[in-house]
């Protein structure tokens, strides 16, 4: 059990340096808030916020709010004991002379810092592996639909799983960060003749959804959102089949899309009931079901 002490020591440290080891940097300031970019979805404006004072953070994309142990739990999907180690290892950057608090009198403009891409092969690191079985999904699912893809961000050389959209961008994850490259966009499986398509909201659910119903490929036409930003787009898609069904996150921004979909008018099943009572259906996976 981890003494009460050491979690409120780690509550102190600062989201805003954490962030800013990540490579994600503040837009402008909102009164005595720095405004983010959101870290875990796609937008155009800007809706992640952070409290100094506070040392708190809320995204309004997702309503997902909390300290910096519910941010490190938010980013990587771990369990509170790991996001607690994960802190508990972490060395603080130096702030950029803008960040720096002692006043307001300056707007930071930097976004999240690029990254550059130097290889992608199939999945074969051990590390990464490791990581896809504590999601919940077998090497045989992962090796199937994600690639190991290696980057630099900062000039600091980091590798991560990799899961491809339909334009040739990537969402990638690894055990301590997560984020997406240029373009962002869905991923679609056709399957010939299929009358209902299915809809995830993120690629682990997509993979945990094969695992829970022992399949290697989808049995209906499949897209995966990789944001619930895209839910628009895929709107006069969905009309073409007699039925969806929803795997869709069980939080605010879930629930939006779910209700945008159903006003369509096309024949909506919710399929969260697999899943009820976690936040998704990796969540229900990797807490209920072991590989």
């Amino acid at each position: 059990m981890i003494p009460q002490h050491t979690i409120e020591s780690i509550k102190c440290i600062s989201i805003v340096n954490y962030l800013l080891s990540l490579g994600v940097e503040p837009v402008k300031y909102s009164g005595v808030q720095l405004v983010y970019f959101s870290p875990k979805q796609d937008e155009q404006t800007p809706s992640f916020f952070v409290s100094t004072k506070k040392n708190v953070f809320h995204d309004y994309t997702t309503d997902e709010r909390g300290d910096i142990i519910r941010l490190v739990q938010y980013l990587t999907g771990c369990n509170f004991i790991e996001a607690v180690q994960i802190l508990q290892k972490f060395e603080p950057v130096p702030q950029p002379q803008t960040f720096l608090f002692s006043g307001l009198n300056t707007e930071p403009t930097d976004k999240p810092s690029k990254i550059e891409i130097t290889n992608v092969c199939p999945l074969r690191h051990g590390a990464l592996f490791k990581y896809v079985k504590d999601r919940g999904i077998s090497q045989k699912v992962a090796t199937k639909y994600l690639k190991e893809i290696h980057y630099k961000r900062d000039n600091k050389k980091n590798f991560a799983v990799a899961f491809e959209n339909d334009k040739g961008g990537y969402e990638y994850r690894n055990p301590f960060y997560q984020s997406s490259t240029s373009p962002k966009w869905i991923t679609t499986f056709p399957v010939s003749n299929s009358t209902a398509i299915n809809v995830f909201e993120g690629f682990f659910d997509f993979l945990s959804s094969l695992e829970f119903f022992g399949l290697l490929a989808p049995r209906n036409t499949t897209i995966v959102l990789n944001s619930v930003s895209h839910t628009k787009s895929v709107l006069d898609s969905l009309k073409t089949y007699k039925m969806a069904n929803l795997y869709l996150d069980n939080d605010l921004a879930g629930e939006r899309a779910k209700d945008l979909i159903k006003s369509t008018g096309i024949q909506v099943v919710d399929r969260s009931k697999y899943y009820e009572g976690y936040k998704d259906f990796n969540d229900y996976i990797t807490n209920t079901k072991s590989t």
